[in-house]
């Protein structure tokens, strides 16, 4: 094992400024689409298998501070996206009543979007669109994160999500849920998570 040498410190008195990126001060709706993607060639996802309980889940996520985790099979495959307004809409106790489990006994394919539920942006689109453009898109979708594919490999190569949207912005994002099932429009209707 590497012998690890303590850091040399400074005092912050004279720190008066912080430091902007060059995307920074440029980030409004008209910036390109493609600087609110998180690239997952560039920061792997937090992946999950789908057996794990939705207590793993939870706690991957904040241990990581992200928002949401890819699903995935046995074989690594993509199964789906679960995020934290899945894990906080009445959808888990629902599904937990209708399965005659505890919540804390559910796995993440209980509550988790399938694959074949999910719309994605093709990474060439994203390359030509607008913040705007993208917004406009999650809204229509009723969704909070879309995953960004690449249709000639069939690879999902990223995500958007409308936190990141509002933070980089920094104003609030409005996003009105869809209801894909009797079950969601139930939790859309009576509370089914956050707003951003």
């Amino acid at each position: 094992m590497k012998n690890y040498h303590e850091l040399k410190t400074i005092g912050l008195e004279d720190y008066t400024r912080l430091a902007e990126g060059a995307d920074h001060a440029i980030t409004n709706l008209d910036s390109p689409a493609q600087l609110v993607m998180t690239d997952f060639r560039q920061t792997p996802p937090l992946t999950m298998n789908l057996t794990e309980s939705i207590s793993d889940a939870t706690q991957a996520m904040r241990k990581v501070h992200v928002r949401s985790v890819i699903v995935t099979d046995s074989s690594k495959a993509f199964r789906g996206i679960l995020t934290v307004i899945d894990l906080e809409s009445r959808k888990v106790l629902s599904q937990a009543t209708s399965l005659g489990l505890k919540r804390e006994d559910l796995s993440i394919k209980d509550v988790m979007v399938s694959r074949d539920k999910l719309r994605g942006v093709p990474f060439s689109a994203l390359q030509q669109g607008t913040i705007g453009d993208l917004l406009k898109t999650l809204r229509h979708e009723g969704s909070m994160h879309m995953l960004v594919v690449d249709p000639e490999s069939q690879e999902i190569c990223g995500i958007i999500s409308a936190s990141e949207i509002a933070r980089r912005l920094q104003v609030p994002v409005e996003i009105n849920l869809q209801a894909s099932s009797f079950r969601d429009l139930v939790d859309v209707l009576f509370g089914r998570g956050e707003s951003v």
